[in-house]
This record gives C-alpha cells, structure tokens and sequence, in this order.
C-alpha cells in the first residue's frame, strides 16, 4: 500500500511537527494487508519513539470488546440484576436494566462524574463496590440514546459472574486470546514497561508524574491497553459484526455516529458504512473504524488530548477508500496549531506579560474556532494534578473573561481542591456568560448535593 507512504505519512509527519503532540501510532488494514507507523515519542521526558509496538491505553475503544465477550456469553434480554445482584436503583427501577440496553447505551443509566483515578481502586471487588454505589441513582425515563460508562462497569461484573473468574481475565479468555492479542491487557501491571506510553497533559505537554487513567472501579469502560500490532490483527477478524452492528438507537452525528448498535456505532464516511469507537482519557486519545464491505480498518492512538484522531482516520480512509483527498486530508492540510500550545510556551518561559502579548499578536492575525485551552487543561484537572496547570487556567481567563469554558474548567479545578465557594463563584459565572452550559450546571448540582 505504497499510497499511505506517499500520501498519508508525510500528513501526519507534517501534523506531529506543527502542533504539540507528544505519540501518535496509526494503522491501516486493507484486504488483510497491514501498513502502521510511529510518530512521535512515547514520553517526552526520556524520547524513546513510538512504534507499532508501543502499547497505549485506548480509552472507551475498550467497549467493543467487552461487547463481543457479552453478547457471547449473557442473555442479553435478561434483567443485569440475575448477575449483579447488588445493584439497587433510588427508583426501584434496576430489574428495567438489560445487557442490550447497556451495550447500546438506551438503559436510562446517567453517566460517570467522577473517575477516581487519583485514588486508584486495585481489589477484585472493585466493580462490585462500584455497583453498589450506585444506590442513589435513578433511571432517565426515556430509551433515547445516553452514554454511559457506568453501564459498561456493570455489564463488566455480570461478564465475572457468568464465567466465574475476573472481569480481566474474562476478557482474555474470551476475546483477546482466540484474536492472538497476546500482549493486550486490561490490567495496567501487565503492560510490559518497555512498551508503555506514558500519557502527557497540561501545555506545554508533561507527563503527570504517577497519576494515570487506570482504576478497576472503570475497567471495562476504559483500560484496555493494545498497539498497533494487535489491534490490526483483530481488525482482520473481528467477531460477531453481524449482531452487533444492527442499529438499536438513532444518534444523529455524523460522520461516526449516526446510530449506535451494540458495543459499536454506526455511520457512513465517503458513501461506506462505518463501524467504529473513540476513546479519550487524561493524557490519551484514540479512534478505531472499520468498513465492512471493503474489508479496511484505521486504527489512530495518541498519548496526548492534543490529536484530532478522527481527522487523521478520516484521512487514512480517504486514501484507502477512494485514493485521493477528501473531508480528513484537507482537515489536515489546513489543522493550525491551537494558540494554547506557544502562548504556554511563552508562559513557561517568560511568564504572563509574555504570554499576553503572545496571545494578541496571534488573535490579531485570526481569532480561532478552538483556542486549545481546553484541550490544554482538563486532563490534568480529571487526574486531580491541578497544580500542572492553574498558571494556565489563571491566564486564560484572565485573557477571556467572557469564556464560559474557561470559568467551568476554573470551577472544576477549584472543585477537585475542595474550595466549594470558589468553585460556586466560577461556575456560576460560566453560567451566566452561557445558561445552556451543563457542564457548570453539573458541577453546581454536585456541590449542592455535598453541601
């Protein structure tokens, strides 16, 4: 596939080089024909380059396997709870609570506010200590699409239960074994340390000492750890497509998500149905998309939040697809570095006056779509590293008062601190610079509820 040599690598090459990326590794399979490559380095700190061996943590790119172990080995129409008996509902409503309806995301169940990933949760019993947590939820009353991670910690557990062993080693078993993805693994400890991608947040980027994206609490939704190698391997035969790629739900966003299916969701890209998954943690990104009818495959991992992984699979399937440029290779083509990358740079290095003037010379030229302040902040605020980045969020809104992005990352970070007041203050003025701000309205729920 002499193409992605000529046409696709150089993009990327030019991608890496311009914009604050720390890794990237992508693949594509084409009639079982594989072509992958590094980019970049796997920490910045030490250099070492990224390879089609490098494993990364994928995120919510997890979630197609577990849906491939579950719909193997549980009734999917049978209530979660004859598995999970510990799960209670504030609404009475956890018998309502099927496999199929977590795997598409149409249980009702709200979503994960907080990860604890700086305060790591290693036991056997993690899952099952999470689903008791969840006694104080209640159940969204329609069947509309909702994403929800907790849904895949519990269709996790019910995998344990049903095969008699870890929810970890379930999925060995049952999925990444028979694939011959030896090296994949949802235990992070597993993961060889020369192979690891270490993940980098805040601008410029660092990796965050030891805090990680990795709990049991959020396995199944989130851990798994696999490269290039072996993910493509898998590509080549993914199981079970026919079942679990039948629409359930409509999404409406295209080009990816137009419905969702089970475990995967569904879309067109350039006249092709797609299949496919993106994952985003602190510190990681990644994008896996298969079109069936032509037997191809994208795989795009990165070890930062700073890479638009879907323009990159977009661009791959523009070569592979069609042989010449389209949506993905002109977004790369024309991608300008966000502003956040050299006005923290100059931050770092000569301190705010700086990194002001830095910012209006640069929105002089062009006053950007996405500045990259927030890509820039909130990994490093979910991991609970807020010192990585407070000059930063201090800055910006300093810059933008009138972003109300920007007082709803302050109001997050003051939040982790434990400054309830401040993070009241914050969010409150994200609020009225934009009342259809959730993400404010969310955190002022959650310090009511703690009040």
């Amino acid at each position: 596939m002499g193409s992605f040599e000529d046409g696709l690598w150089p993009l990327v090459e030019g991608f890496v080089a311009s914009h604050d990326v720390a890794g990237l590794a992508v693949a594509v399979v084409r009639d079982g024909e594989v072509v992958s490559r590094g980019f970049g380095v796997r920490d910045v700190g030490r250099g070492t380059p990224v390879t089609p061996e490098t494993m990364f943590h994928l995120a919510s790119v997890s979630k197609p396997f577990v849906a491939t172990a579950v719909v193997h080995k549980l009734d999917l129409d049978a209530p979660i709870t004859e598995w999970v008996p510990e799960l209670t509902l504030a609404d009475g409503r956890a018998g309502e609570v099927t496999a199929r309806r977590l795997l598409s995301h149409t249980s009702g169940l709200p979503d994960v506010s907080e990860y604890g990933w700086h305060d790591p949760q290693l036991g056997d019993d993690a899952l099952s200590e999470f689903a008791r947590s969840l006694s104080g939820w209640r159940l969204r009353d329609d069947s509309a699409f909702s994403y929800s991670n907790a849904g895949y910690e519990l269709l996790g557990l019910a995998l344990s239960r049903a095969t008699g062993t870890t929810f970890e080693d379930a999925v060995r078993r049952e999925v990444l074994a028979p694939a011959g993805m030896r090296n994949s693994t949802f235990l992070r400890a597993d993961v060889p340390a020369e192979l690891a991608a270490s993940p980098h947040v805040g601008m410029p980027l660092m990796v965050p000492g030891d805090a990680y994206p990795y709990t049991r609490r959020h396995a199944p939704s989130s851990t798994l750890h696999s490269n290039l190698v072996e993910l493509s391997r898998w590509i080549t035969n993914a199981p079970e497509l026919e079942l679990m790629s039948q629409p359930v739900v409509q999404v409406g966003r295209p080009p990816w998500e137009e419905a969702m299916g089970l475990g995967w969701a569904l879309g067109t890209y350039r006249g092709h149905r797609t299949l496919s998954h993106s994952g985003l943690d602190p510190g990681f990104g990644a994008r896996i998309v298969l079109v069936p009818d032509r037997r191809t495959g994208v795989v795009v991992l990165a070890n930062s939040n700073t890479v638009p992984a879907s323009s990159i699979a977009k661009a791959a399937l523009d070569i592979a697809l069609v042989g010449e440029p389209g949506e993905g290779v002109t977004e790369l083509r024309t991608s300008q570095r966000p502003i956040a990358g050299p006005v923290a740079e100059t931050l770092a290095s000569e301190g705010p006056d700086a990194a002001k003037a830095t910012y209006d010379r640069l929105t002089a030229i062009e006053q950007p779509e996405d500045d990259g302040f927030d890509d820039a902040v909130w990994g490093a605020i979910e991991l609970h590293r807020t010192d990585l980045v407070w000059p930063l969020l201090r800055l910006w809104t300093d810059l933008r008062p009138d972003s109300s992005a920007a007082w709803t990352m302050t109001a997050w970070a003051h939040e982790v601190d434990g400054d309830p007041d401040l993070a009241r203050t914050a969010a409150q003025r994200a609020l009225t610079l934009d009342p259809t701000n959730d993400e404010a309205t969310d955190i002022i729920s959650r310090l009511s509820a703690s009040w």
